[in-house]
């Protein structure tokens, strides 16, 4: 009986981003690998929103943030909800993943609120500025407490989480859509 390999590429949201090059077979890739991508990524991502200058910059790196953001924490956060359930020690668990999707939650709301801010102006800027600071605070957390406590606490589930974020965190892209097209007259008119 031969065995197989099975490779998959994960292509990114953002405009800076190339993907994440798998040439490696498939149990190679570690989940705390494609959390701590994404979670570089989607500060990248704000970097290059609040130094944007025109409109088309802005609007590629709103996108980028947006649909990285909502696309990691959804596929995260299936991802390891179901590891929860088929978890040996559940409740040693549960309060690590609860808090990373209460973060999530908060991150979302954050970033409605930048949204919501007129571009550019004092009030937008420091919204950005606050989101990425929430971003890094999350990414510490994850990286540093959630990972080790779903290697040491499920290791039965671990070695399949790379794989099932992965393939989650593209369907979840596919069924995304970035920002209708914004032309220069209806911007003026929108001032």
């Amino acid at each position: 009986m031969q065995s197989r390999t099975i490779c998959i590429r994960v292509v990114a949201a953002t405009s800076h981003r190339g993907g994440i090059d798998t040439a490696r077979p498939l149990l190679m890739i570690d989940f705390l690998t494609l959390l701590r991508r994404d979670h570089h990524d989607l500060e990248l991502g704000l970097d290059e929103l609040l130094q944007a200058v025109t409109v088309q910059q802005l609007r590629g790196a709103l996108d980028g943030v947006r649909l990285g953001l909502t696309a990691h924490a959804e596929a995260e956060d299936i991802v390891l909800c179901a590891a929860l359930m088929k978890a040996q020690r559940r409740d040693a668990l549960e309060p690590h993943i609860g808090r990373a999707r209460d973060a999530h939650l908060a991150l979302e709301g954050s970033l409605a609120s930048l949204v919501c801010a007129r571009p550019g102006t004092p009030a937008w800027r420091e919204r950005a500025r606050f989101l990425r600071i929430m971003v890094h605070d999350h990414a510490c957390y994850e990286e540093e407490t959630v990972v080790p406590a779903v290697r040491e606490l499920a290791p039965e589930v671990y070695g399949t989480l790379a794989g099932q974020f992965a393939t989650e965190r593209l369907r979840q892209l596919a069924m995304l859509q970035p920002s209708a097209p914004i032309y220069i007259a209806e911007l003026a008119q929108a001032c």
